[in-house]
């Protein structure tokens, strides 16, 4: 088992003289062309708005054919704001979640439990739990990111990450390390699985030289030291550091033979092209995908025939798919893709969600774009976030929404949703 040491500013500085020593053998890197510089550029994760564009005039639902989408209710929370939503299918907001002066942090992804609470994700500072009325019901103060879900018995996985350093082939590597984190429903810590552990072989010697030659930079330990006594921490998921970068955490609903069992769980490690199902408790992956088709996914979800559903965000492509995947045969079975293909790109984020009259709701993530397609690419609904930023020439990112499709749950929302008047903006 891969020991773990807890990651101290004094031994960083001891090895960032071993870091000197490797970078004094000047083993110099390939100059980048311009092509290349832009395409790290847009490599960037998490940008929180992108241009406008010709959708420059779209606001709301801009489109809707009650035939052919899938009823439901829709959650969702802007980048630029400290608020969830719930919207009807004709883009009217009927209830909001909104925090108090102590949280002033934007939400970057809520999830509604069974129970009609609110949890939220405050990117690197906290977990929350709201009721109906935005009354808090517990707090957490770690670095969660990105993701969480919820286990049939109310237990909630989230993800956490943390500065560490590891032992790869005897030497430290400094890390940016995500774990799971399991909670009882009532937001009681009950373990943490650590994750890099699992992916340990699977990272390039050139990955780790960019990390060392990174460390070794003057001005970047100057950040460092200024952030860890501003923050508390020093690494963040713009550095190399964050080797693994994982984006999504879901339980796998039911066995598979061959592939993985029922409590096992799907993870996405975006800096690696990879989508992989783990079981946590042996410590082993289960099952393995993506490297050299995919490029820089997300949220990876598993579909009622036992497929995985994947948001491949194309970076090297510069545009977007969707893709249906068996997980049996590791064979694409479905792809959407837009006409011209650069029409649908989110560089960072995005999300798409399988809906229950097999229809599939995408979330364009950096252009506020939310869209519902038929499985031959028909678009049957479209939203356009009407938050804008920058003076309004820039609409503001949504990192997920999600169509709440079940008939008692949303009956339950409608009834403690008594008005039903629209938010005003």
């Amino acid at each position: 088992m891969l020991r773990v040491y807890p990651f101290q500013f004094s031994r960083f500085r001891m090895f960032l003289c071993l870091i000197l020593f490797l970078c004094s053998c000047k083993v110099e890197s390939p100059k980048e062309s311009p092509e290349e510089k832009l395409k790290k550029l847009k490599s960037l994760p998490y940008l929180t708005w992108v241009n406008s564009g010709d959708t420059a005039g779209k606001s709301g639902v801009t489109y809707h054919n009650p035939e052919k989408a899938c009823r439901g209710v829709n959650i969702y929370t802007s980048r630029n704001l400290v608020e969830a939503r719930l919207m009807d299918m004709d883009g009217d907001f009927f209830h909001r979640w909104t925090a108090g002066p102590d949280h002033p942090s934007a939400w970057q992804h809520v999830e509604l439990t069974r129970e009609l609470d609110l949890l939220v994700v405050i990117k690197d500072e906290k977990l929350i739990c709201l009721d109906w009325n935005s009354r808090m019901k517990w707090a957490i103060p770690m670095r969660f990111h990105h993701d969480l879900c919820q286990a049939e018995d109310g237990e909630i996985l989230a993800l956490v990450r943390e500065d560490a350093c590891f032992f790869v082939n005897r030497l430290p590597l400094p890390v940016l390390n995500s774990s799971i984190v399991f909670l009882s429903a009532d937001g009681i810590l009950k373990n943490k699985i650590s994750l890099f552990p699992f992916f340990k072989s699977h990272i390039s010697g050139r990955r780790i030289f960019d990390i060392y030659d990174w460390a070794a930079l003057k001005k970047n330990q100057t950040e460092m030291q200024n952030r860890k006594k501003k923050d508390g921490y020093m690494f963040t998921n713009l550095d190399p550091v964050d080797i693994l970068h994982i984006n999504t955490v879901e339980i796998i609903p039911r066995d598979i033979p061959g592939v993985c069992r029922r409590g096992n769980v799907l993870i996405c490690a975006l800096r690696l092209d990879f989508v992989a199902i783990l079981d946590v408790e042996a410590g082993l992956i289960m099952w393995e995908w993506g490297p050299g088709v995919l490029s820089q996914p997300h949220h990876p979800t598993m579909l009622e025939n036992g497929n995985l559903l994947i948001f491949d965000n194309g970076v090297s492509r510069k545009h977007s798919r969707i893709l249906e995947v068996d997980p049996e045969n590791k064979q694409i079975v479905w792809e959407y893709r837009s006409n011209p293909p650069e029409k649908f790109f989110s560089v960072s984020r995005g999300a798409s969600q399988r809906l229950p009259n097999g229809n599939t709701l995408i979330t364009e993530s950096d252009r506020g774009h939310v869209f519902e397609i038929t499985m031959d690419g028909e678009v049957v609904w479209e939203f356009f976030n009407p938050e804008k930023q920058n003076e309004g020439k820039t609409r503001a990112a949504i990192y997920r929404m999600n169509r709440i499709t079940d008939d008692n749950t949303i009956k339950r929302i409608l009834a403690r949703s008594v008005s039903r008047q629209s938010i005003k903006r």
